[in-house]
This record gives C-alpha cells, structure tokens and sequence, in this order.
C-alpha cells in the first residue's frame, strides 16, 4: 500500500502541518487543461518527489479512462497517499473502489443555494454522510468528507455538520471556499471557529476568485488547520486554487511554518505543469514567474550588490531557479552597470558608469523596453571606443 501517515485519534496533534496536492484532480478541471496518462504520471512523481504527503488524483465517477489513469499512479506506489474525489453518490464510491486508491473524498452541500440548486434539505446532507461513510470505512483505509461551499454556510449547521463528519469517522473535513468569497480575517475566524468545535482534522480549500487564495490558506494554517488542498501553479477553475508553491513559501518566510518540502525542486515543477497544461507562467508571478528575482532599480540593483537579503523574501536557488543578471533599462543605476560591463571584461569606474546613464535612458525609451545582452554590449563598445 501507498503512504503510511496514521489515522489514529490519539496521533493527530503530532502531526505537521501539510500540503495535499490536487493538480490532477481540480487543477485539470480548470477549462480547457487536459492531461495525458503519463503526463499525470511525471506529475505524479514530481510531487511525490518534492515530498508532498497526499495527492487527490482524479474523479473515477468519469469512467473506465479514468479509472485507468488512477491506477496507473497507484502502480507507481509512490511514498504518498493516493485519494480520489467523488459526490455524494453510491455510484461514485464504487468507482473509487476499483481504483485502488487509498482513500476517497465525498463532497456534500452544505450553503442555502447549493441545498436549494441540488434540491437537498439539511436533513438529506446528514443521512448521506452517514450511508456514505459506512460504505467508504468498508472499501477504503480512510475517507474524507467536504463541505461544499462552506464560506457561504449558516455557520450553526456548518458547525453541526462538522460534528456529524466527526462522530462517522472521517480522517477530516474539508473547509471549501467554493466560489472564493473568504478573506484572510474571515478565513481565519471560521477555521479558528470549527477548531474549537471539534476535533478532527480540518482542512482548507480555497479558490482564487478575488485573488486570495493563497492568503486565505495561510490564514487557515495560523488558525490551526492541519491541513490545506492546493494545485501547482495554482491551475484550476475560473481564476484557480491556491499554489502549492506559494503556500509553502509563504508558510515558511511569512507564517514561520516549514511543511518539510523539497522547494528547490519547485522550478522543475512549476515549469513542466505550465508546459503540460499549456498556462504559461505570468511574468510576476511570486516563487517561480519569469520576473520574480529580476531587479533594474539603481537602489534595489546597489543593494542587492551588497547584501541579497537586501531586497529579497528568498533566493531563486531556494526555488530551483538560477540568479539572473541585472536588467539594464530606465531605472538602472551606477552600480548595476558596472555588474553588466564586468560580464564583458571591462571594468568601469563609478563616474563612467554613470556617465553611461543618460544614452542607456535615450535607447531604453526609444526601444520601449530594457536593453538585452547584445543591446548593451554595442553601447558599451560604442561609449568606451
């Protein structure tokens, strides 16, 4: 069998904070990604590889393909758990079976307009959960159970609800932000509610509709969640989920929680995911974007020069990307183009450098943008003849 984290009551406040990876399961449900069987499998691998713990890998209820792409990843017998996804359906729970994965997640409404739009009453929600997880403690060696959009929840029957998924068992419950609406504040009173109302696991689940995502996650974890459900790159429906890599950076440098990663394996990741899924990564996109480490600013530039803690949370190395060079453009001061001339053997004083300031503003305007390699090596052999 995958993984070996234990389930027992009596262990859960040993446990560490961690990260369940669903990049094949929500991640591939954003519009237009699919991926190949073994595409998902490198993916498979890469996060197992960068040592997340869990990793939620399809919807079996879609068929015999499927089915098979399940388990597939399950032959792989990775050191992390292997859980699938499905409604709150007998069908799906015997699909999810013959994946031989090692544990299933069932979603349940929990919000007035999910009740209302599946036309399910509270007291249908609690019957199901208890069918449900009697089947599920039969065919798997741990179930999950989800409360569908839980942000837009009465919070007295999402507490309710969050009893019931206890007293049934469930290894945890997922807190999901469905549609994205929570902020960090928000996040953080409801998690630090539920904690106080019992004590399963309870996991987070947040989507990127107004673009906090990632904080909303971290504010999970500070509130005392044990663990949250994350996709890399943050791929996933309409504006996506949190980004694995995000979060776990962000955990370290800003919330001081380690989630025990291989980050320097991060690039690799977020690279091959962007490939595969065909999302290019945003220039400024945090921990891995083109841009994230690149610096043109004379103060930054000069800073930097001195001591790269200077301007910087964490270094690319730490992500898995190589330090690049300066960029020469509008903003650039003495001290960055000094850096860029001893690239092509020439030393230049600080007075020459900045003599070069006015003709590297006159082209970088002219150009409407920075100067590459090329561009600043013929100004440079022009200027210093």
């Amino acid at each position: 069998m995958t993984g070996s984290r234990s389930t027992r009551p009596d262990e859960k406040m040993t446990r560490k904070p961690y990260l369940i990876d669903t990049t094949l399961r929500d991640g591939e449900q954003s519009a237009g990604v699919v991926f190949s069987k073994g595409e998902k499998l490198e993916i498979a691998r890469l996060l197992d590889g960068i040592g997340i713990p869990e990793l939620e890998v399809g919807i079996p209820a879609m068929g015999s393909c499927e089915i098979d792409h399940i388990r597939s990843i399950v032959k792989e017998r990775l050191s992390c758990e292997i859980l699938t996804w499905g409604r709150a359906r007998e069908s799906d729970l015997t699909a999810a079976a013959e994946t031989g994965a090692n544990g299933f997640h069932f979603s349940l409404p929990v919000s007035p307009i999910h009740l209302r739009i599946w036309d399910k009453s509270e007291k249908w929600v609690f019957a199901a959960l208890g069918r449900l997880a009697r089947m599920a403690s039969e065919y798997f060696e741990y179930y999950s159970v989800g409360a569908q959009d839980a942000s837009r929840a009465d919070p007295e029957f999402l507490v309710r609800f969050a009893q019931a998924v206890e007293s049934v068992g469930a290894r945890r419950l997922r807190i999901a932000d469905t549609v994205g609406k929570l902020n960090p504040l928000s996040t953080f009173r409801l998690l630090e509610r539920l904690r106080k109302s019992c004590s399963l696991e309870v996991e987070f689940h947040g989507h990127n509709d107004l673009g906090m995502a990632v904080g909303n996650t971290v504010a999970a974890f500070l509130a005392g969640a044990d663990c949250a459900s994350v996709t890399v790159n943050g791929i996933g429906e309409r504006a996506g989920n949190a980004a694995l890599e995000e979060v776990a950076m962000a955990l370290k440098r800003s919330g001081v929680v380690d989630l025990g990663l291989d980050a320097t394996r991060f690039g690799q990741l977020c690279d091959y995911v962007a490939e595969v899924s065909g999302r290019t990564l945003g220039w400024d996109k945090p921990i891995t974007g083109p841009g994230a480490f690149l610096h043109e600013s004379g103060i930054h530039c000069r800073g930097q020069l001195a001591d790269q803690n200077s301007y910087e949370t964490i270094s690319p190395n730490e992500v898995g990307r190589e330090r690049p060079a300066f960029v020469i453009g509008r903003h650039s001061g003495s001290a960055a183009i000094q850096q860029a001339a001893l690239s092509f053997g020439i030393e230049l004083t600080r007075d020459s450098a900045a003599e070069l300031v006015p003709a590297i503003r006159k082209a970088v305007l002219g150009l409407g943008r920075a100067l590459d390699r090329d561009e600043f090596g013929k100004l440079l052999e022009k200027v210093n003849g």
